[in-house]
């Protein structure tokens, strides 16, 4: 006959609440987010959290599509944040290290995807993080483009 000593039965129910918080803990985005970089030298996909060199002086584009992966979102396209280190990234702003030329318009194609294209200059040199944010409690979205400007 197979018995179950107590201590692995423990073990087994103190791995199982560990699961269970990481679950609760760290949900699955609820949209799904795609990025391309266009330049005078031609495009490239962007990877949140991967540094992709740009060049000081230079304008370069931002093609975003967005897809719901749960339907019925509450949150519209335009309540998503654009954070540049962490302030606002706002429109013809100067003093921001990179410049926002031009207003972020959502446009639908479908019922659950959307595109907009983001247009910027690079005004100074250094490592820039523009941070994507959907907040909702489907799990939102969270990205972050790093940008070298060298």
């Amino acid at each position: 006959m197979h018995t179950t000593s107590a201590a692995t039965r423990r073990l087994g129910m103190a791995a199982l609440m560990v699961l269970m918080i990481l679950g609760v803990a760290a949900p699955a985005s609820a949209c799904i987010f795609t990025y391309t970089l266009v330049g005078q030298s031609g495009s490239v996909s962007l990877t949140p959290d991967t540094p992709t060199p740009v060049a000081v002086g230079q304008t370069y584009r931002i093609d975003i599509a967005m897809r719901e992966d749960h339907g019925n979102c509450r949150i519209e396209p335009e309540d998503t944040l654009f954070l540049l280190d962490e302030a606002r990234w706002r429109l013809n702003r100067e003093t921001q290290p990179m410049v926002l030329l031009s207003e972020i318009v959502w446009e639908p194609v479908g019922t659950t995807r959307y595109t907009t294209t983001i247009e910027f200059r690079v005004g100074q040199p250094g490592l820039w993080t523009v941070d994507v944010i959907r907040e909702c409690t489907r799990g939102g979205y969270r990205g972050a483009l790093l940008f070298d400007a060298g």
